[in-house]
């Protein structure tokens, strides 16, 4: 049902052969090397209930394995039922654990930033079990949600220039282009200690969703509006993630850009079958 797959740029990557999804959510992927660089350290999981993004720092070779075991951890959500954050938690520490254990005598340890959704199934103040996005991030890969028409980002980047727009030292669109905007405060791996719990957030799922999770490279090319345009543009979810890596790339393409986009059409049901979405499918789900 699922296979590695290597795209044109040589991309790291885990999807259904078919874009498999589940009743009622679909998911589509894109991801581009850029113009500048000559590797792709990102790489993507694509498997219901697991939509994540891996970012690799460290420099070629160790980016890319850091991102190809963080990937290999997190396959171990694939396809199964959660039902609780703590099984979030534990596959992202196993990531982390992958990727120290990473034999290195370069300069820069093997690292990555992370950021994903989950679709768990989880008990509300009333004991009533509904669908949840269990959304995480550690670094500066970032999760949108579009809902409403209305776009939040809802993860917060852990990085230098985060800090400088919380302070009110430089403003959201300065922070775009500050060079010391890929200086992230926390990792999975790359020497930086203690920071394998992601920071977590808990949105309970409504018909008409759409969530982005994206790298840094994207992020740093398309302003909010930007991203808020292709959303909401009416196009499938494999679509619209290439449509975004496509701007990114218009827009500089100064780094790896990975885009991956999950809707819910309709409120999910427990324990979902898993169907085929393929481009055709995706517009009557």
């Amino acid at each position: 049902m699922t296979e590695h797959v290597r795209a044109e740029a040589d991309a790291l990557v885990i999807r259904g052969v078919d874009d498999v999804g589940v009743a009622g959510v679909v998911v589509g992927a894109a991801t581009d090397v850029g113009r500048l660089r000559t590797i792709n350290e990102d790489g993507y999981l694509a498997i219901s209930p697991a939509f994540v993004v891996v970012d690799g720092m460290g420099g070629h070779a160790a980016g890319r394995m850091a991102t190809q075991v963080a990937l290999d951890s997190l396959y171990s959500l694939a396809g199964t039922t959660v039902t609780d954050v703590e099984t979030v938690v534990r596959a992202v520490k196993t990531a982390q654990e992958a990727i120290v254990a990473i034999p290195s005598h370069a300069a820069y340890l093997p690292g990555a930033t992370i950021a994903g959704v989950v679709l768990a199934w989880m008990e509300d103040d009333q004991g009533v079990t509904r669908p949840t996005w269990i959304i995480f991030n550690i670094g500066d890969a970032r999760v949108y949600l579009l809902r409403d028409d209305m776009l939040s980002q809802v993860t917060r980047d852990h990085s230098r220039v985060q800090i400088l727009v919380e302070t009110g030292e430089i403003t959201p669109e300065q922070a775009r282009h500050d060079p010391r905007r890929n200086v992230v405060t926390r990792a999975l791996g790359g020497g930086i200690a203690d920071s394998a719990v992601p920071d977590l957030y808990s949105v309970p799922v409504a018909a008409g969703d759409r969530l982005l999770i994206c790298s840094d490279g994207l992020s740093d090319e398309l302003n909010d509006e930007a991203i808020a345009t292709v959303l909401a543009a009416g196009y499938t979810a494999q679509r619209t993630a290439e449509l975004l890596v496509a701007a990114s790339l218009e827009g500089g393409g100064h780094d790896n850009t990975t885009a991956v986009v999950v809707d819910s059409a309709e409120t999910p049901a427990l324990a979902p079958a898993v169907v085929p979405g393929d481009a055709s499918t995706q517009e009557a789900l």
